[in-house]
């Protein structure tokens, strides 16, 4: 940049041989800045430091809305020529495609970098989650569900179980992963896959499962809370002593649905409270096993009121229920499993264990629900057990004990352990909601872009803590994704003008023959 900034009293050729470029590139560079338009903060892009925060500023641009916000390249350019920085970049549209394919090989080449960083000398344990999206084609996705890394992420022609293994074998081995569990809606390719392909249990999605009861019951109660209001509206403007005779039925009807709608919220909230791997009330663990009792008697409630106002619309929710009761109960059992076998290389000593079984993981666990719900009720109920829990802790006598370095790593144990637990696949569901408003906004996108906004989710989006995908599902830190690709991009493009005077395109009388 100096030497641009030394020419008044420099040759071409000196200029030429200083920067390395040809004599002709030279001058076409200093004609360029002998056009500009000097605006105030002309002089500021020229320099250094501007040079450099220029760079950061386009590639900025470009990483953030044109890869990861699918804003079109036209879009980008209006608005560096906004900023006035068309004098000082070539800020085209052509150009800023160019520079996003260029930023898209780059972000490539980083992920085949840290492959290395990604292999382990033992199996990871890992729970996943998968499901399609239809986009055109469907985009078969499969994350992991604690971590949130997305270990596949593509189109293809149809969402069979051997497209799915086709997918899935291309990351899956057993030397490196141990999938201890796979959560899905329950479609038979994807069940096949959870058993046959990865080897473990299939878990139904619990937000499926009460989203249909949610659809059917919950829907046609409130339908008919809906009409009784209205009826009790019209009959209240109506002085005959038939509309009053009518009124009282009605709120009578109105007042035992109120009651059924009730029933149903309780029941509905009971089953999401129950499906956890301790009771929400005592703390105690709860296994497999114990879990279909707990689940039965809101069952039947939402059975009995499914025959009164919906006996066709929800009979197939509630069925799916029963049939799932052996799979639900499966994720308990998977989790707990997991957790004894990882809690016995961590320490034999007995008293750790049960300390870390029946005080730790409790706590730990109860706190996370709290920081991941928003739902008023649930929270409430999970701060509830949290603070039981955590009195548990306080009083036991390994708390007492243990220095607080070591506490600390015990309770990192848990907090990682605790993730594990997994009883939806809304990762997968939101990632599918994010493909399908960003293919939509762009037409489409190719097999690199996806390939690319794969890599982005998996380093570059983090959390509120700041860790990603990769960090927290491999145990170690990752170059910042941006901060690797910019040096690797070179200059910005120089800006090119014609010298020609652009022809007016305007219709004239002249012009039109007659």
């Amino acid at each position: 940049m100096q030497c641009w900034q030394e020419t008044t009293c420099r040759s071409l050729r000196a200029i030429a041989k200083a920067t390395g470029i040809s004599k002709s590139s030279v001058g076409r560079h200093l004609k360029t800045r002998s056009r500009q338009q000097q605006n105030p903060e002309s002089y500021f892009w020229e320099t250094a430091a501007g040079e450099n925060w220029l760079r950061l500023l386009v590639f900025g641009v470009i990483y953030c809305f044109g890869i990861k916000g699918g804003i079109g390249s036209e879009s980008l350019s209006a608005f560096l020529h906004l900023l006035h920085l068309e004098q000082h970049i070539g800020c085209s549209a052509s150009a800023l495609s160019k520079l996003e394919t260029q930023f898209k090989t780059k972000i490539i080449a980083y992920e085949q970098e840290q492959s290395k960083a990604c292999e382990s000398e033992q199996p990871i344990g890992i729970c996943v989650g998968g499901d399609e999206t239809f986009l055109g084609l469907p985009i078969l996705v499969a994350i992991e569900l604690a971590s949130g890394f997305i270990f596949s992420e593509a189109v293809c022609e149809n969402r069979t179980y051997d497209t799915w293994w086709q997918q899935v074998s291309r990351w899956f081995n057993s030397e490196q992963w141990n999938c201890h569990f796979m959560v899905s809606d329950g479609a038979k390719a994807l069940v096949k896959l959870a058993l046959s392909g990865l080897n473990c249990p299939n878990v139904p999605d619990l937000f499926h499962l009460l989203r249909d009861l949610s659809k059917s019951l919950g829907t046609a109660i409130a339908l008919q809370q809906a009409r009784l209001q209205k009826e009790q509206v019209a009959l209240k403007a109506q002085s005959s002593p038939e509309s009053k005779a009518q009124l009282k039925q009605v709120q009578a009807e109105h007042l035992n649905i109120e009651t059924a709608y009730q029933d149903y919220q309780k029941s509905l909230h009971a089953l999401s409270q129950s499906i956890h791997p301790f009771h929400i009330d005592t703390g105690e663990s709860q296994l497999g096993m114990e879990l279909e009792a707990h689940l039965q008697p809101h069952l039947s409630i939402l059975e009995r009121l499914s025959q009164s106002y919906a006996p066709t619309k929800s009979q197939a929710a509630l069925e799916r229920w029963k049939r799932q009761l052996p799979s639900l109960s499966g994720v308990l059992h998977a989790w707990w499993q997991w957790v004894f076998q990882a809690l016995s290389v961590q320490t034999k000593d007995p008293e750790i264990q049960n300390w870390v079984l029946n005080c730790l993981l409790p706590w730990v666990y109860w706190h996370q629900q709290t920081q991941k719900t928003r739902q008023p009720q649930l929270k409430l109920g999970y701060e509830l057990a949290a603070k039981l829990a955590h009195e548990r802790f306080l009083l036991h006598d390994c708390t007492k004990a243990l220095p607080a370095s070591e506490k600390q790593l015990w309770v990192d144990w848990a907090l990682w352990m605790c993730a594990k637990f997994q009883r939806t696949s809304s990762a997968v569901e939101g990632r599918n909601g994010y493909l399908s408003g960003l293919h939509h906004s762009n037409r489409g996108f190719t097999a690199q872009t996806l390939k690319v906004l794969t890599i982005i989710h998996n380093f570059d989006i983090k959390r509120d803590d700041g860790s990603s995908p990769a960090q927290r599902l491999f145990g170690k830190p990752f170059p910042d994704l941006f901060e690797w690709v910019v040096p690797r991009m070179g200059h910005l493009p120089r800006p090119r003008r014609t010298l020609k005077t652009p022809k007016s395109k305007k219709l004239t009388l002249d012009a039109v023959p007659l």
